[in-house]
């Protein structure tokens, strides 16, 4: 898994996905509060990520993620109740998952300069979104 990890961290968005996509639809988060979070990958990788209105028990998967991609040098700073900082970003890739929330890959220069280097990182559901707070 580290390796597939340090090869690609967009990984992270699928690993994200799966564990958000367990309880929706059986009413076990209709009681909870959407809550924010991401993983800061700067300076070692030119993305960030973030999980907008997220509705579920806890970040462990998240979490864990992010500690993964720290520990093979991919960067990898979780933060709860935080939203990644877009200034400088050319754009990014979102997918929405079952409990409602939004999960953003934000990508930065150097390695990404056009919108059109984002747009080839948008896989799989995800679609490309402007910089947006």
């Amino acid at each position: 898994m580290y390796r597939t990890l340090r090869q690609n961290p967009l990984l992270l968005a699928a690993l994200v996905a799966s564990s958000s996509a367990l309880l929706p639809g059986c009413g076990l988060l209709d009681g909870l509060p959407s809550r924010d979070a991401r993983c800061e990958m700067r300076p070692e990788t030119a993305q960030c990520t973030d999980l907008r209105g997220f509705k579920g028990p806890t970040f462990i998967t998240f979490e864990n993620v992010c500690d993964t991609l720290k520990a093979v040098n991919q960067g990898g700073v979780f933060q709860e109740d935080a939203r990644c900082d877009v200034t400088g970003s050319v754009g990014g890739c979102q997918a929405l998952h079952g409990d409602g929330s939004e999960q953003t890959n934000w990508y930065f220069p150097p390695k990404y300069t056009s919108e059109a280097d984002v747009k080839e990182e948008c896989a799989g559901g995800q679609s490309f979104v402007p910089p947006t707070p």
